[in-house]
Order: C-alpha cells, then sequence, then structure tokens
C-alpha cells in the first residue's frame, strides 16, 4: 500500500518544527526544529522579520526532505499552524511592510480606548460597549493590547504610512500561505479572534459597523475559510523553495491554539485538555459560543467547522521554566537536570510560592500590569525548591483558571494534557495533585500542533469523515493519577496564591502601569 504523509509547519515563540506526519496513525516520522526569531525593539514589544521566517521554513522543509527516506509523491498536503493574535501589513506588490507583531507584544495596550470609557463599567469595560461586543463577537479586546484590533489601532496612529500603504493585514499563518500559493486567506479561529467578525451563525463574517467605527478598511482583511478548505495549489516557487513537489494542496489550517486543541484528542463536546507549552490553557470544543466576561474565558471558533472552542488561557508556562534555566546556567535543553532538581524536592517546596505572571496576565484575572514573584524564601531553599515551585505556581494558576472553567462545560473524570511541558512525569504529577484529577498524556505531547495539523488535512482531504474518527488514531502514552495527600497541601498553597494577588494587585499596578 502506497504511503500517505502530511508536510505539516508548526510556528511557536520558542521553536519552529517542521515534520512528516503519517496519515495512518498521526506519528511524526521525521522532524526538524529551529529556535524561534523573536525580536524584542523595546520593552513590552515582540516581533517577528516575516522574510527570515520563510527562510527558516524553507530551510528546515529542505533539510527534512533530503534526509528521509520517503517519496516525495507521497506527501499528500501541506499545512501550516502558528502563533495566533499576529498582525502584518502587506503592500499591494505582496511585500510585508514591517516586521510581524506578535501575541506577545503589549505595545497596544489600552486601545481600542473607546470601551474603557464610560459612566457604567464592569471588570474596566463600558457596560453598553461591553455587551455589544460580546453579542456580535462572543467576547472583547483585552486591556492588555495583544488583540489584532488593538495592535492595527496602533498602526494606524503610531506608522499612519504603512496603515495607508497596507493592502492587506494578514496573521502568521496567512502570510505563509500567501507565500505558498499567492493567495491571501484566514480561518474561522483567526478571524473570531481579532474580535472584528460577526461569529454568531455558526461562521465568521466580518462585521462592517466596527470597520467604520474604528476607521479601518473592510477590503484590507482576507477572505474567510474553513480549516478543512483549500486555500490554493503549491506554486512552483514555493515547491522548489521547501523541496517538495508542486501543486499539492495547501491546506487552510488552524491557529497554533486550535490545531492543538485538535492535536490533544479531545475533540468530544465539552471535553477539556490542558496544554503546557511557553504559554498554557484550558480549553474545551463546544457547540454553542460561551463567555465568562468576569474571568476572561472566552469562546474563538476552533479548527473544528461550526465549533468553538472555550478557553481559558494563560500567558507564561515552561516560559517562566526556561528563563530560570537560563538564570541559574542550568544549560540549554538540560530538562534531565531540571526533572532531578525537582524530584530532589517536596510537594510544596517547603511553603516556597511561585507566581508565573512573568508578562501580565490574561485568565482569570485580565492584568497587564501584574508580574511574578517568589514569596517565603529563605536559607533553608534549595535550587531543587526552585525548580518545584516554578512547576508548582503554573499548576496552581491554571487550578485557578479551571475552577471556573468546569461551571462551563461541567466535571469530568480524565482530562487529556499536551505540550512540551507535559513531557516531565513530574509536572503532570504536580497538576494532577494539584487538580485533584486523572490527567492522560497523549503520545508525543510535544508534537501536538503537528499532530492536529496533519488531522485537519486528512479530514480535508476525505482519509477520514470527521475528526472523532481520525483522533481515534492517537496513542495515549500514560495516564497520572491524584496523591490525595500532596492535594491537600495544594489547597492550602491556592488559598494563600489567590489571597497574594487580592492583597497585591495595586501594588503591582502602581509599579508597572
Amino acid at each position: 500500500m502506497t504511503e500517505k504523509y502530511i508536510l505539516s509547519f508548526d510556528i511557536g515563540t520558542t521553536n519552529v518544527k517542521c515534520g512528516i506526519v503519517d496519515v495512518k496513525d498521526f506519528n511524526v516520522i521525521y522532524k526538524k526544529t529551529k529556535p524561534a526569531e523573536v525580536i524584542y525593539p523595546k520593552n513590552g514589544w515582540a516581533e517577528v522579520d516575516p522574510e527570515e521566517l520563510w527562510i527558516q521554513i524553507s530551510e528546515l522543509s529542505r533539510e527534512i526532505t533530503d534526509e528521509g527516506e520517503f517519496n516525495a509523491e507521497d506527501i499528500k498536503a501541506v499545512i501550516y499552524t502558528a502563533h495566533m493574535a499576529g498582525v502584518l501589513p502587506i503592500d499591494k506588490d505582496g511585500n510585508p511592510l514591517r516586521n510581524i507583531i506578535i501575541w506577545l507584544d503589549e505595545r497596544a495596550k489600552g486601545l481600542p480606548k473607546d470601551i474603557w470609557r464610560g459612566i457604567i463599567k464592569i471588570s474596566g469595560y463600558d457596560l453598553f460597549k461591553l455587551i455589544n461586543f460580546l453579542r456580535i463577537t462572543g467576547g472583547a479586546p483585552s486591556k492588555t493590547g495583544k488583540d489584532p484590533i488593538s495592535k492595527i489601532l496602533w498602526i494606524k496612529n503610531y506608522e499612519p504610512d504603512i496603515f495607508h500603504k497596507t493592502r492587506y493585514f494578514a496573521d502568521v499563518k496567512g502570510y505563509l500561505i500567501f507565500k505558498s500559493t499567492g493567495n491571501i486567506v484566514t480561518s474561522h479561529d483567526e478571524a473570531s479572534l481579532t474580535w472584528l467578525a460577526d461569529t454568531r451563525s455558526g461562521e465568521a463574517y466580518w462585521y462592517k459597523p466596527f470597520f467604520k467605527k474604528y476607521g479601518i478598511n473592510i477590503d484590507t482583511f482576507p477572505i474567510i475559510m474553513d480549516s478543512t478548505d483549500i486555500a490554493g495549489k503549491l506554486s512552483h516557487r514555493a515547491a522548489e523553495e521547501l523541496n517538495v513537489n508542486a501543486d499539492i494542496p495547501v491546506i487552510v489550517g488552524s491557529g497554533d491554539l486550535t490545531s492543538a486543541a485538535i492535536g490533544s484528542g479531545a475533540v468530544k463536546e465539552k471535553e477539556p485538555h490542558i496544554y503546557i507549552g511557553t504559554s498554557d490553557w484550558i480549553a474545551a470544543h463546544i457547540s454553542r459560543r460561551k463567555v465568562d466576561i468576569f474571568h476572561y474565558i472566552g469562546s474563538l471558533f476552533s479548527g473544528i467547522p461550526r465549533k468553538y472552542l472555550l478557553i481559558a488561557e494563560q500567558e507564561v508556562a515552561t516560559g517562566a521554566l526556561e528563563w530560570f534555566m537560563d538564570i541559574m546556567d542550568i544549560g540549554e535543553k538540560n530538562y534531565d537536570k531540571v526533572d532531578e532538581l525537582v524530584r530532589s524536592s517536596s510537594p510544596g517546596s517547603n511553603n516556597l510560592l511561585f507566581f508565573p505572571w512573568l508578562y501580565g496576565e490574561r485568565t482569570p484575572i485580565d492584568d497587564p500590569n501584574v508580574r511574578g514573584g517568589l514569596i517565603n524564601f529563605s536559607f533553608k531553599h534549595s535550587k531543587g525548591d526552585l525548580f518545584r515551585s516554578i512547576m508548582e505556581g503554573v499548576s496552581l494558576n491554571i487550578r485557578w483558571a479551571y475552577e471556573y472553567f468546569i461551571k462551563i462545560v461541567g466535571n469530568w473524570d480524565v482530562i487529556n494534557i499536551v505540550g512540551g511541558g507535559a513531557l516531565f512525569d513530574i509536572w503532570c504529577q504536580i497538576l494532577s495533585d494539584t487538580l485533584g484529577i486523572r490527567l492522560r498524556r497523549i503520545r508525543d505531547p510535544n508534537d501536538t500542533g503537528l499532530r492536529g495539523n496533519a488531522t485537519i488535512a486528512t479530514v480535508a482531504l476525505g482519509f477520514y469523515k470527521n475528526f472523532e474518527e481520525a483522533v481515534k488514531r492517537y496513542s495515549v502514552d500514560r495516564i497520572f493519577n491524584p496523591n490525595h495527600e500532596n492535594k491537600r497541601i495544594y489547597d492550602k498553597l491556592y488559598t494563600e496564591f489567590k489571597d497574594f494577588y487580592k492583597k497585591n494587585r495595586g501594588l503591582y499596578a502602581s509599579l508597572n502601569r
């Protein structure tokens, strides 16, 4: 039987991955990775050079196709996923006008200004403007300035020459599709995250009144397509650069968050999963749009057509661990040493508490001013206590969001866990103990985006009739059962964790406003 493979790309803020994924079991048979090249021009700014990103993509593809033992004609499709909420203005000739402003960027903090002004307010928003946003889009821009509408308004205000030269505003995945096919498209999930789309009907449509209100040309926004649609055929130039056959289909795909949600294997109605990567989230596919405005849990379109993804996203998870590894001079990628240190400590890290708010926070607090911290530190604490407290602090933060999330999706006996952080057995166990829930780790949890991408492509090409049939081919690596004695320790720390924020949020505002 002829083998069938998907050429899958996953563009993150830590790594850029390329994988050859086997259609029959979604095993990543070959994979190449390069460190992501994020530029930080100023404090709170975060950008990616689009041309350099395409060079990275091309180099990875050429390496993997040169070294892999498979036939080029067995690659049936190309598909990309990438970090969401990025903004790249492109001119009429298809040239990028500036670097991509990526999701981490906070330069547009407080935009659009009108939604924070009003006599009657709720969670800082003008009540009536918030109701309108929620009614139309299912969510609203955050104070952090990390949403596309905020970034576009920043470009309009501070880079007017670029704004007026822009023919299209593309997201990161959309730019890669454009480089591959010459077509400008986006997916429903990316469109819904702009907060400029009407999402009430089960599909996203650009909402003209918002474009008129904020002075944005609706024609600068791309066509919205299903993740399972074909964006176009791979051009001969792109095929040469990627070292694959021309004219194979390029699938629209979805953003990293929504692709990973599929790659988690949790695709049933209200079935939650937890992702621990550079950031973390709890998410579940749902049929009807839902939102918790008080704790910034919202719905965007998922990678499954006509479904929404209920999402509680938090800004920093393994990013905190990598940062601390660098500070402690542990050595790049020396995760075995980290694991050894964490295991040398005991549950509770000798009452050391770490707060992972290194880049502000979204859920369950929408606070761009909050920052990380380490409290109750003394001479008795070891390096192992420090590292364990980071894993515990992230886990306590996830529990804080989970507390509100389950009020919408209900309780589940077991939850799938994926992401690079899930490679640590000890971290999975800490999280299981913190939540008091069984966790089911999907095989190769760090390849979730590549796997979810390939799953979308196989449904698009008709290899599987739906997503539930496809994910049945996934393998489970291990089940983690909660230790209830440890949970009692974490219950106490959890109370202190929440109280600390409540008592100190004014201080954070004063220091970082």
